[in-house]
């Protein structure tokens, strides 16, 4: 956003999303992603509410897996982003590696490590988090590809039908 207002770039917002014909995703390895995301909404919760106890914010990051931005699943990302833009957009998905392509910022967070080995295994082996891992690790499958978000539910339906299913099931509860 930063790097968008002083390139004086438009930005568009829910319903202006419409009118795009082409979106670029850029996604990451998820577990490095959610571990990193974890951290961040540690640190960041911590750091504006000193006297919560660490160990109950990352309670709530274990086990409500979309109560912050940062660690939430990519794939959750994508749906939410299909509720604004037409059924033919196409999103063009990327791997991180050429973030610098779209903004030569280099955001790393000052952020200490607030997870130990303990947590980080925890995190690993989430059941919660299993499916939306699986999920993610099939949207890398389409890295360099051009893509609609139908043509990506399918793909993760043919390729891992029971998390499909599973998370199918947890969205229409």
């Amino acid at each position: 956003m930063e790097y968008a207002k002083h390139q004086n770039y438009k930005i568009l917002l829910n319903e202006q999303i419409k009118r795009i014909s082409i979106i670029d995703v850029i996604l990451r390895d998820p577990m490095s992603r959610f571990l990193s995301g974890v951290n961040t909404y540690v640190y960041n919760t911590k750091q504006a509410n000193p006297q919560l106890d660490v160990d109950t914010i990352i309670y709530f990051a274990e086990n409500y897996l979309f109560l912050n931005r940062h660690y939430a699943p990519q794939l959750s990302w994508i749906i939410n982003l299909s509720k604004y833009a037409n059924t033919m957009t196409v999103l063009q998905l990327h791997d991180m590696l050429i973030l610098d392509k779209f903004t030569p910022l280099s955001i790393k967070p000052n952020e200490t490590n607030m997870l130990s080995e303990e947590v980080i295994s925890r995190l690993k082996n989430n059941i919660h988090n299993e499916m939306y891992q699986r999920l993610d690790h099939l949207l890398l499958e389409l890295v360099g590809k051009e893509v609609t978000v139908n043509e990506i539910l399918a793909h993760l339906k043919a390729q891992d039908p029971i998390a499909y299913s599973k998370l199918l099931c947890i969205a229409l509860d």
